[in-house]
């Protein structure tokens, strides 16, 4: 007897120290997911799938019933009824002859909450952040194109026109004033009137740096190279006749079609970061020019070196700006081949390819930077497939002789295709990206602020290129090299269907010049007020994230006070809610991180 109930207490003792294992084994296994201790209910799981017998009354002493040895009688060990006790559950829980012990804890119930939760993220909330960022970022391009075409010649024509206004006044009516604007060398005596008013005739340092001391000299030089750069970019796009590379691109097999479209598209997302960098460095080159020439101790050679810099800079802008717009024109002849094809095999193969990102996107490790950057890439791609489409249609009219022969209702259908797909995809593309990193619609609301505060501080809207890293001068060039050919068709259309009424109508020069000047006037004009109520939706949402950012930061205010016994939180005055929006505005932390991506 002194024999068998030794083997029982060390059996006990046994079985405890199991318990203890199992609960260190489960504390280890929930303490990446979650802080809590280990439930019962799991200690019952677990040791009835191992045999194991716990007691309701206490579920922290586990005791095992083994058979004792009856040196008496000498009977051998009874079988443990319990060792069938779960194999028994599981059959009747498997035939549903019995309830199942599911847990229905808290922790379970969250876990099932926070999966439908993403389950309509994925369907819903985040798609619908998504097309509403793409959709904002779209019409910031779209007035980036405006204003390369309306508002950077006007600008130009502005500021030239009050400079030569001002050089000319000066010529008649101050010849010393004259004189040092454009850098004349001459002795002047004390009595002729100075240029900078002072007594003192000017030196002949201040009479050749007189230009860079205009308050919009940077603005001024850095409007006329970009100009100077799409001028370029459209003149040298009509050394490629449209007609000769359609024909071409036709003739080839279609799987040359998708792998040249597929090659396309590659360089049109390289071009577009490497303009953009292009771009801001020859900003800084004028910057640093004009800083140089305003300088009272610059030297000759410090001005020719900066000169030197901003040539270089300028001519691989203009190369760059050839570059692309090459790129996009054969983009869009290629689109328009797949487009006019007898069969829609062409446009399938084309349309596949949309689907190729999926792949090198989906199943990547992305952080909210790297997915601010393929957002941005997915915003460019749709625009520049705009631009391509609306290419297209005017070759159709252009080759047809009239809108209605040129706009069909294949090409509306093929051109919805092509636009529905590239939306699915990436709609598709984002949501899933969102689910495998484990990312919220919460973080394309921050993308949107922070497109709506880089808009809202941009000076000009056709330097989009800081915001969404979109470069409107190859798509401006693309659309002005189709814009004379398309007028002449339309121009000689109308005279076509006057002839047939028997009208003579004529079109003087005089006549085309004045149509032009006032369909340029009308485009200004919606250029205009596109970008006023432009910005406006973009302070109207960064005034509402503001007043959603304070209410929030008010009731942590009354939680934490409530949290430490205070009766009544403190109540802000309009003073103080107007400095705390201030403050919120200024403070790019306090509404979403800058997402600087390098494109």
């Amino acid at each position: 007897r002194r024999k068998s109930n030794s083997q029982f207490t060390s059996q006990e003792e046994l079985t405890t120290d199991e318990e203890e294992l199992l609960a260190e084994e489960m504390q280890k296994e929930r303490g990446s997911e979650t802080t809590s201790p280990v439930l019962p209910a799991d200690i019952q799981t677990i040791s009835r799938s191992l045999h194991l017998r716990t007691n309701n009354n206490d579920t922290s002493s586990i005791t095992t019933t083994s058979a004792t040895n009856n040196e008496n009688n000498g009977e051998e060990k009874k079988p443990n009824k319990d060792r069938n006790y779960f194999w028994r559950e599981y059959v009747l829980a498997e035939l549903g002859l019995a309830p199942s012990n599911r847990e229905n804890d808290e922790k379970s119930n969250a876990e099932l909450a926070n999966a439908r939760q993403r389950v309509f993220d994925l369907l819903w909330h985040l798609p619908r952040e998504l097309e509403r960022l793409c959709f904002y970022g779209c019409l910031l391009c779209g007035d980036a194109i405006l204003g390369i075409l309306t508002s950077l010649p006007v600008r130009v024509f502005v500021l030239t026109s009050r400079g030569l206004f001002a050089l000319i006044s000066s010529y008649f009516f101050n010849p010393a004033k004259y004189a040092a604007a454009v850098g004349l060398r001459k002795k002047m005596d004390a009595s002729s009137p100075d240029v900078d008013g002072d007594g003192d005739p000017p030196s002949p340092m201040t009479r050749r740096q007189s230009w860079a001391k205009h308050p919009l000299a940077r603005e001024q030089l850095c409007d006329l190279l970009w100009l100077s750069m799409l001028a370029a970019a459209v003149f040298l796009s009509y050394s490629l006749d449209v007609s000769v590379l359609y024909h071409y691109v036709r003739g080839q097999e279609v799987i040359k079609l998708y792998m040249a479209a597929s090659v396309l598209e590659c360089f049109d997302k390289l071009c577009c970061s490497f303009n953009g960098n292009v771009l801001d460095a020859l900003t800084h080159s004028v910057d640093k020019i004009v800083d140089t020439a305003q300088h009272k101790f610059s030297r000759r050679r410090d001005v020719f070196v900066c000169g030197l810099q901003l040539f270089v800079d300028v001519i691989l802008s203009t190369f760059a700006t050839a570059s692309h717009t090459f790129v996009l024109l054969l983009h869009a002849v290629t689109l328009s081949v797949a487009m006019n094809s007898h069969t829609n095999a062409m446009l399938l193969v084309l349309i596949s390819n949309n689907f190729s990102e999926m792949k090198g996107h989906v199943f990547k490790k992305q952080d909210e930077a790297k997915l601010f950057g393929v957002t941005r890439l997915d915003i460019i791609e749709r625009v520049h497939l705009t631009v391509c489409l609306l290419f297209v249609a005017a070759q159709r009219i252009i080759a047809a002789g009239s809108i209605s022969g040129g706009l069909t209702k294949k090409f509306a259908t093929d051109c919805l295709l092509v636009l529905g797909s590239e939306v699915f995809v990436d709609i598709v593309k984002h949501s899933f990206m969102a689910k495998f990193n484990s990312l919220r619609p919460a973080t394309y609301r921050r993308y949107f602020r922070q497109f709506c505060r880089e808009h809202v501080k941009l000076a000009q809207s056709y330097k989009i290129h800081r915001v969404v890293g979109f470069v409107p001068l190859a798509p401006a060039a693309l659309l002005l090299r189709v814009v004379p050919p398309l007028y002449e068709t339309l121009r000689v259309g109308d005279s076509y269907q006057s002839r047939d009424s028997k009208e003579e109508t004529t079109y003087t020069t005089t006549e085309s010049l004045a149509v032009s000047v006032l369909g340029f006037l009308i485009l200004v004009v919606v250029k205009l007020l596109f970008g006023v109520l432009l910005h406006h939706w973009g302070v109207r949402m960064l005034a509402t994230e503001i007043a959603e950012k304070q209410r929030k930061l008010q009731q942590e205010g009354k939680n934490k006070d409530a949290g430490e016994g205070e009766d009544e939180a403190p109540i802000l005055d309009h003073g103080k809610v107007v400095s705390v929006r201030k403050m919120m505005a200024d403070n790019d932390t306090l509404l979403t991180p800058n997402f600087k991506v390098a494109m």
